[in-house]
């Protein structure tokens, strides 16, 4: 479980102080490093003089000293033990560094075996993994568990003159006790910043309790933004952080994260916000409008979510997702991104499972066990879809329970014939509307076939057997029945040219064609209903369809200098068309005008570089002679000095004719109440350009082409050194303004000051 980032001076001191026991060392010279991953390795020990002195009971090494066992070196210019008091003095240039890894430096120091104490003077410990620097005038070890620095500097600045930096005259700590530091300040170019004359902390190894980085803002829409966190370290295994915000126009919210952690495969975060809104909204109110259509007369609002993973006995693995809230309007008022967020955890990086898009009607929470084997799937979920705010909510279709068995393609007896099947039980609840359970079952059989050298062939069959049981209200229960069947032929071949080039790394460049032939067949018993009471899907009837695609592969043979070779794709496109025949004979529908040509899909991905990413999709309705939907999207980058980039992205969606929500609900009256919508066209444009001397500048345009209304728009100023920054935001979105200033202190975090 990963730690929480603390602004307090005491808590960076701590962490240095949780590592000093790498001050004593090992062997036969000198006392153990503590923290040596091998106690049996043998010490070496080298010097340009080496003598043992038989009076004095000391041995001595000079010049150029080297002590070094597995990954840690000790160099000193001298070094001289006593085996009667178990003292040890090194001086000159003293070094104790883990290879790749911390070094501690000093101009002398003092070791005693017998109490395991010890001093350095003018020390400085340097830990790589943060870029921090540890330096102090005096560092002792007192007994086992406590230590002293004085004069003690903490910073992530290279270089004798730092840009920032955490001083205290003294620091005193008990590992696993408390700790006490004096004049303590944050400096700013050695100038006191923040000062703390004496304050008495926790001494957590591991982790601590604690104030995290606050975060201040302003918006026209929630007024003053000003939120202090508090992390408490429950147990190595538990934690919760508590976020306190209050918004001057809106009220007070409450915050909460709660994690857990069992083992890598076993973890979970919840997240809650809770706020008393001062803030009544006003259907006359334009800029409420703007937000959503709905009244909202809630003064408690709220927002859960939550994801979880957990593996179980029997090879069981259980997942959920929760997201759960109060009204349609919350979520793009209070925004994940905005101030009072932006320390809450990514749940979509560390889980994997995205959360419905913000403006999206729908919030789903599910739970579900699984168990995968080699040859089978076996799966149990629960579902529950919101419509917040909504009057379409009460009609929406809730999967409460279903169990979904999956047999994998099994070959039969030898045969180059394979069986599979396909069967789920759900049960679905509406409080208004038709509820009741359902049964699928799904056998399918598939011959994956060769014609000779160049083509294959594979012919496959399913049948459906659907039998449904449901209600509406208190009458008694109703029975149907779908049967159905899907059959399917391909017909497909590779054809392949390999080039020599040299070109951007590649030395050979492989073209592939695959064209593919396929034929599907769909069709229902005589009197049945082709489309089942509550399931998500558009009618889809009786279908006898032909399609052709042709894809395209271009990959690459990669060899760097040292012959490494390595493999990448620069470009895939894919085009296929379909025919309906069932359309074309138009047998039920003689009147209308036939239209047996499926549109015209075409997909390109290019990444022929690291540094560009291009994809694109579309499709063109042959009957109404345009493009019905496209999706591009563009990222570029362009390395610059000291390790920059230059980015730039542009994203572009067209739907002619979306998905609407109504396919949740049974009655299609209510879809009234929806927007009228039948094009979805938008923009999204960003860039982030650096200019000079740790300058950079960036932008995001997000617009609705179909109302010409902007929904989103960023702006930043960025000024980035090694160890600190500075970054300024402004927003406009949704009718709400906002303004961040963020200092960067590298090792602290970001912490907005405006």
């Amino acid at each position: 479980m990963h730690k929480k980032s603390f602004i307090s001076v005491t808590t960076i001191i701590l962490t240095f102080l949780a590592l000093s026991p790498c001050f004593l060392f090992a062997g036969d010279l000198v006392p153990k490093i503590p923290f040596s991953t091998d106690e049996n390795a043998p010490w070496k020990i080298t010097a340009r003089v080496m003598s043992y002195k038989d009076k004095e009971t000391t041995y001595e090494a000079q010049g150029d000293v080297v002590i070094s066992r597995g990954e840690f070196v000790l160099r000193a210019q001298k070094a001289v033990y006593n085996t009667t008091t178990g003292l040890a003095n090194l001086s000159g240039d003293v070094r104790l560094e883990k290879t790749g890894g911390d070094v501690l430096t000093g101009q002398s120091a003092v070791f005693d075996s017998n109490t395991k104490t010890g001093m350095i003077t003018d020390g400085c410990l340097f830990m790589k993994e943060n870029n921090f620097y540890v330096r102090g005038g005096h560092i002792e070890k007192l007994n086992d568990d406590t230590y002293l620095v004085k004069d003690c500097e903490v910073t992530t600045c290279d270089g004798p003159d730092p840009a920032w930096s955490i001083t205290c005259n003294q620091v005193r700590v008990t590992i696993e006790g408390y700790g006490s530091a004096k004049h303590a300040a944050l400096r700013l170019r050695n100038i006191p910043f923040i000062y703390v004359p004496y304050i008495i902390f926790p001494a957590k190894v591991k982790r601590q309790s604690g104030l995290l980085p606050p975060n201040i803002g302003n918006s026209s829409r929630n007024g003053l933004d000003l939120e202090i966190p508090f992390f408490w370290a429950i147990s190595d295994q538990t934690d919760a952080t508590f976020y306190q915000r209050y918004l001057s126009r809106r009220g007070y919210m409450q915050g909460l994260e709660f994690r857990f952690i069992g083992d890598d495969k076993s973890k979970g975060a919840l997240l809650m916000d809770i706020l008393s809104d001062r803030e009544e909204k006003e259907l006359d109110d334009p800029d409420d409008v703007e937000i959503s259509p709905f009244p909202r007369t809630n003064d408690n609002r709220y927002w859960f979510r939550g994801r979880a993973d957990q593996d179980m006995p029997l090879g069981i693995v259980a997942r959920m997702d929760a997201d759960y809230v109060s009204d349609q309007d919350y979520l793009n008022e209070f925004d994940t991104s905005g101030p009072g967020f932006r320390t809450r955890p990514d749940l979509v990086d560390e889980y994997g499972r995205p959360f419905a898009e913000k403006r999206s009607p729908i919030r789903r929470s599910a739970v579900r066990l699984s168990r995968d084997a080699e040859d089978y799937s076996l799966q149990a979920i629960t579902d529950y879809n919101q419509l917040p705010g909504s009057p379409l909510r009460h009609y929406t279709a809730q999967p409460l329970g279903g169990i979904c068995f999956n047999l994998l393609p099994e070959n039969i007896s030898g045969l180059p014939l394979f069986f599979n099947l396909d069967s789920d039980y759900d049960y679905v609840w509406r409080k208004d509307g038709q509820k009741g359970h359902r049964v699928l079952l799904s056998p399918g059989l598939t011959a994956p076939l060769k014609l000779g050298r160049y083509v294959e062939f594979e012919p496959s069959f399913r049948y459906y057997l659907n039998p449904q049981r449901y209600s509406e209200a208190q009458s008694d229960y109703d029975d149907q029945r779908l049967r159905s069947y899907e059959a399917e032929v391909k017909l497909s071949t590779n054809l392949v040219r390999t080039y020599d080039i040299d070109i951007m790394g590649a030395k050979r460049f492989q073209h592939k064609i695959r064209p593919t032939v396929s034929y599907g067949n769909r069709g229902y018993n005589a009197g049945e209903h082709a489309r089942p009471w509550f399931e998500p899907i558009e009618e889809e009837g009786d279908e006898n369809l032909v399609t052709f695609s042709l894809e395209n592969f271009f990959d690459a043979r990669m060899e760097d200098q040292k012959g490494n070779v390595s493999y990448s794709q620069w470009a895939k496109l894919t085009l296929s068309q379909g025919y309906n025949v069932e359309e074309e004979r138009n047998e039920h529908e003689p009147e209308r005008e036939e239209e047996p040509f499926e549109p015209l899909f075409a997909q390109l991905t290019l990444s022929p570089h690291r540094m560009y990413n291009f994809f694109a999709e579309s499709k063109w309705d042959h009957q109404k002679q345009e493009i019905t939907y496209t999706d591009l999207s563009l990222e570029l980058s362009v390395e610059r000095a000291g390790a920059r980039k230059d980015r730039f992205g542009v994203d572009y969606i067209y739907d002619k004719n979306p998905l609407s929500v109504a396919y949740l609900y049974e009655d299609s009256a209510l879809a009234a109440f929806l927007p009228d919508k039948d094009i979805t066209e938008s923009i999204d444009l960003w860039f982030d350009v650096y200019i000079s001397h740790g300058l950079s500048v960036g932008s995001s345009f997000e617009k609705d082409l179909d109302i010409k209304k902007g929904i989103s728009n960023r702006y930043w100023l960025q000024y980035q050194r090694q160890c600190w920054g500075l970054k300024l935001v402004a927003r406009d979105e949704d009718d709400d303004t906002s303004v961040v200033l963020m200092l960067q202190l590298l090792g602290l975090g970001d912490t907005d000051v405006l």
